[in-house]
């Protein structure tokens, strides 16, 4: 595939990711609740309250706008798909269970995380991204920590 080609692929895979984690995280911030009953039922967590979704929801969206930018990609993208991955394998059961409603809706994550192991893959290959830019700009004899 041709680089330019490759390049706006990639781009377009971490958009529309961040776009779902940032849905995603935004919950934490409008329905607080949803937070506390997730760690309890799919994590069995139950010290998590409430309380805590601001903070975790603070820093989960730092990491998704620092992967929606492409800045320390290696880091970023590695967040983002942690975070995702985890997610969807705590949801293994309704993703079996896909029958009853809304368990296939969750279907939906099982894709995302593809994308999100290509991206990781592909990390060096993200050239509009904050990092891909930066390398560009000092001649791409620039080898990062993050690369």
């Amino acid at each position: 595939m041709e680089k330019s080609k490759l390049a706006l692929a990639l781009l377009i895979m971490r958009i529309s990711a961040a776009a779902f984690m940032i849905a995603w995280t935004s919950l934490k911030f409008r329905v607080p609740q949803s937070f506390e009953n997730i760690f309890h039922k799919f994590y069995g967590l139950h010290f998590v309250t409430q309380d805590l979704a601001s903070i975790v929801g603070g820093i989960q969206m730092l990491v998704v706008l620092a992967f929606a930018i492409g800045f320390l990609r290696t880091y970023t993208y590695g967040a983002v798909l942690l975070m995702h991955g985890v997610g969807t394998l705590s949801s293994i059961p309704n993703l079996i269970d896909y029958t009853t409603y809304p368990n296939q809706l969750m279907w939906a994550a099982v894709p995302a995380l593809g994308s999100m192991i290509a991206l990781f893959l592909l990390r060096a290959d993200d050239a509009f991204s904050v990092d891909g830019m930066r390398i560009k700009s000092a001649g791409g004899a620039a080898v990062t920590v993050d690369e």
